[in-house]
């Protein structure tokens, strides 16, 4: 009996892969389009994600004839694939589906500019089609405000971006077990993406998209893994039980200065350049907090990533009035202090333990200068 029912498996398998129905598409055109041809192309979902060439997405190009406003095609790839219709106007955007073998669909294009497009036939993309369209009004909104002309604060960027991501959430909560979740989260933040694919149901993992991703995933818990890391690197600074590495380095006068000198005072190492525009920026502020504390700190401007010549050059341009030394190019130091940008400034308490490391130009580190000197 299991032998029959294998072959009845295997002849159903085998049928399957014939290409006697491989399915296929329909594309209707906008009303009045005088298009004659009309070309699509496609690759694999899998080329697409493995491919580290352009060569290797073997994207495959496909000319359709166009008659009384439709054209079709048949759909040639063996595996689940992207397709993807090139406009036969000018246009931002192409319509895009995905599709697998044996699957029959309906394209239908209202326009190609503004593109307006659904797509009939499976339920993941008639799922796409409906979050799209749930999303659709935000993103108008969100061209409209960046055409305007007007000036764009970032509160309502922000707005923007928070009301199309309560959209998309709102659409796999509405239908958590869809074939187009996979393909929804990726338009989410990190922080919204990983607790909805960690518990995306069987079904919703069973999309052909989910290649996808998985392959964002690991991008997300990559960058979740380092913010934890600095999250904890930046608590176990504040603990001020991490010595400041020591260092020598020379400064304007070529007198050899090093940072044991000044135990026992409050510190400030300003790692910059004057090729950092943010550092350039970030200098009016730190002039201020120079004068306003005084003796009660000491500025130190460590000058990083080019030649002594435009060090002094730039001590001089900007008047930087605090002690300034020269580091160049020697990453020893980079290392020791974990810098990943500049201008990067660090803190040092007077017993020589670093309590706050600040990468970027970031006004909330003078408001914690204040709080470790009041």
């Amino acid at each position: 009996m299991r032998k029959y029912i294998f072959l009845a498996a295997a002849a159903i398998a085998l049928a399957g892969c014939s290409g006697n129905d491989k399915g296929s598409v329909t594309i209707t055109l906008p009303e009045g389009s005088t298009a004659t041809e009309l070309v699509v192309s496609y690759m694999t979902i899998e080329n697409s994600i493995t491919a580290t060439s352009a060569e290797d997405l073997r994207v495959v190009y496909d000319t359709l004839q166009v008659k009384d406003g439709k054209a079709s095609m048949k759909l040639a790839s063996a595996e689940a694939a992207r397709y993807d219709i090139m406009p036969p106007v000018p246009a931002r955007s192409d319509p895009e589906f995905y599709a697998s073998p044996g699957e029959n669909l309906h394209v239908i294009i209202r326009s190609f500019e503004p593109l307006d497009y659904s797509v009939e036939g499976t339920r993941l993309m008639e799922d796409i089609t409906a979050m799209r369209a749930a999303s659709r009004p935000v993103q108008d909104e969100y061209v409209a405000l960046l055409t305007s002309g007007d000036d764009i604060t970032p509160d309502q960027v922000y707005d923007i971006m928070k009301r199309y991501s309560d959209a998309i959430k709102k659409f796999v909560a509405e239908n958590p077990e869809s074939p187009a979740v996979p393909l929804a989260i990726m338009e989410l933040s990190a922080d919204d993406f990983k607790p909805i694919y960690d518990n995306m149901t069987p079904q919703a993992r069973a999309s052909i998209l989910m290649p996808y991703a998985e392959v964002l995933n690991r991008e997300v818990e990559k960058d979740l893994a380092e913010r934890q890391a600095e999250a904890d690197r930046r608590a176990e600074v504040a603990s001020g039980t991490i010595t400041a590495p020591g260092f020598t380095l020379p400064d304007l006068a070529g007198k050899q200065v090093s940072l044991a000198d000044f135990r026992g005072k409050w510190v400030v190492l300003d790692f910059w350049g004057s090729w950092c525009g943010w550092c350039v920026k970030g200098f009016p502020a730190l002039k201020e907090a120079y004068a306003k504390y005084g003796d009660r700190i000491t500025i130190i401007g460590i000058d990083c990533n080019e030649s002594e010549a435009d060090w002094r050059a730039g001590v001089k341009k900007y008047e930087l009035p605090w002690l300034n030394l020269y580091n160049g190019n020697n990453r020893d130091l980079y290392t020791a202090y974990n810098i990943e940008g500049f201008p990067t400034k660090a803190i040092i308490n007077p017993e020589g333990k670093l309590v706050d490391v600040t990468t970027g130009e970031d006004p909330s580190f003078f408001t914690r200068l204040a709080k470790f000197l009041e």
